[in-house]
């Protein structure tokens, strides 16, 4: 597969993954946080907006393999 096709399937999964985990994070920090304090629900964000990255990873790597 060429490097090009990698980089445009990559792109696909990366959107895709970014979509599914915003929304599953959201959902669940909506109706599973019970706390109302700003603080926990910012340190609750700032953990899950960091939380894609690991499942990125594999991703990018597909997407950086030389032809």
């Amino acid at each position: 597969m060429k490097r090009r096709t990698r980089r445009i399937l990559g792109l696909f999964g990366l959107v895709t993954l970014l979509l599914v985990w915003g929304f599953f994070a959201v959902g669940a920090g909506y109706f599973f946080l019970g706390s109302d304090s700003w603080g926990v629900r910012m340190a609750y964000y700032a953990i899950a907006g960091a939380g894609w990255l690991p499942f990125a990873l594999p991703i990018v790597t597909f997407m950086a393999k030389p032809d």
